[in-house]
């Protein structure tokens, strides 16, 4: 294939099926008051069975750091007037620990712990990002769409437009898809007539030595897991710049110092936990052992205005993945962004400073394109596209 073609997706792309952007989630995230979830003795988040909130009983240590979470960001609403999730990220992260206020509202609350503000803070960020994870759903209320079946042509409500440009991209160029977004949407795109699962995202299960353990009904099994490769053998490549739902680390053992530390990136699958993971390894007799190596409570997804950014470097698996962004926008012939809001400083500059923007074109789509959209379009000189995703064609692009 001689032409290469980028998309960088935002939240805008998932809209159509029901996930909250912004404002939305953020609206989500302050209005919750724990009456829907509960918080497992191992610190996982438990969703409501049947619209019911399950009962485990006395409120666990948990339980309680998500009392703190909600009271700080009441907090942080009533200080700035607003509430902005990825700002609170910050907010809580690193300037939170000198806050006074903070110090007062810790101080004057009963959240049962013998934890000092500093821990307090540092064990929210598990809470807070399962929180988040908890609503980034569908209007269907999934997550997760293993279980859907194959999607037939002609139409896929609120897709088809750009489902047929994608499809009609895919015969004769290398397509690849820079999302920002969390959710397993796009893989679901997978399981359809237009990308007929010609999509790769860098992970591989073939000769994996890592599991997961699923139980059901009491019933415990080892899964076999994918482990990230950098390998992207299909038409279309998917690179989730800021993480994923079902994104985990394993930890290995490091022998010399005799610490896990951070091995691999994996994918879990639904009904595994992010602290059930196992590697099939030798031991001294060359006997198979699974070795436990997941201690983790969420997914490694990235937030925060700033905090994220100080991640794009790490080596493991981020670096990685913004070096073949910065790559494929280098060589790319055409750059098409989607339901991006363009408030990623983070981002945009990666954009400036990779993509030829002088020489090359670019597109936007965005049928309510804010101030942000329109600078970063002036920037790039990229034509702005106000249409819905359902109603895209070809000339557009």
């Amino acid at each position: 294939m001689s032409n290469s073609l980028s998309f960088l997706l935002g939240a805008g792309f998932s809209a159509p099926m029901g996930y909250p952007i912004g404002n939305q989630l953020n609206d989500l995230l302050l209005k919750c008051d724990g009456n829907d979830f509960s918080f497992h003795t191992n610190g996982s988040l438990i969703p409501p069975k049947n619209g019911q909130k399950i009962n485990l009983g006395p409120k666990t240590s948990y339980d309680f750091e998500y009392d703190f979470c909600r009271d700080l960001m009441h907090y942080f609403n009533d200080k700035k007037g607003y509430f902005d999730y990825e700002e609170f990220y910050d907010f809580f992260m690193d300037e939170a620990k000198n806050n006074s206020e903070v110090k007062e509202l810790f101080k004057n609350n009963n959240y049962r712990t013998r934890r000092d503000l500093d821990q307090m803070l540092s064990a929210i960020r598990n809470i807070f990002s399962q929180l988040v994870s908890h609503f980034l759903v569908d209007k269907d209320g999934n997550s997760w769409y293993d279980s859907a079946g194959h999607m037939g042509k002609p139409i896929f409500t609120g897709y088809t437009g750009i489902l047929n440009c994608l499809e009609k991209f895919g015969l004769e160029n290398e397509v690849n898809i820079h999302t920002l977004n969390h959710d397993l949407f796009f893989e679901r795109l997978a399981k359809t007539d237009w990308l007929n699962n010609e999509l790769s995202d860098g992970f591989d299960d073939l000769g994996s030595p890592y599991y997961g353990q699923l139980t059901i009904e009491n019933r415990d099994y080892k899964c076999r897991l994918q482990r990230y490769t950098g390998n992207y053998p299909k038409k279309i490549k998917l690179y989730k710049l800021h993480g994923s739902k079902d994104y985990a680390t394993y930890y290995g053992i490091d022998v010399d110092r005799g610490i896990r530390v951070p091995e691999i990136y994996l994918k879990t699958r639904w009904g595994i936990g992010f602290s059930d993971f196992y590697k099939e390894i030798k031991n001294k007799e060359g006997h198979l052992f699974y070795d436990r190596g997941g201690f983790d409570f969420h997914a490694d997804f990235l937030t925060g205005t700033t905090s994220k950014i100080e991640r794009y470097s790490e080596p493991l698996f981020f670096n990685k993945l913004f070096k073949k962004f910065k790559e494929n926008l280098e060589k790319t012939n055409m750059l098409i962004i989607v339901g991006y809001g363009c408030r990623d400083k983070g981002i945009n500059k990666i954009i400036v400073e990779n993509f030829d923007y002088q020489n090359k074109p670019s597109v936007i789509i965005d049928p309510y394109a804010g101030k942000e959209v329109i600078v970063l379009k002036d920037k790039l000189g990229s034509r702005l596209v106000t249409k819905e995703l359902e109603k895209i064609e070809m000339s557009d692009l």
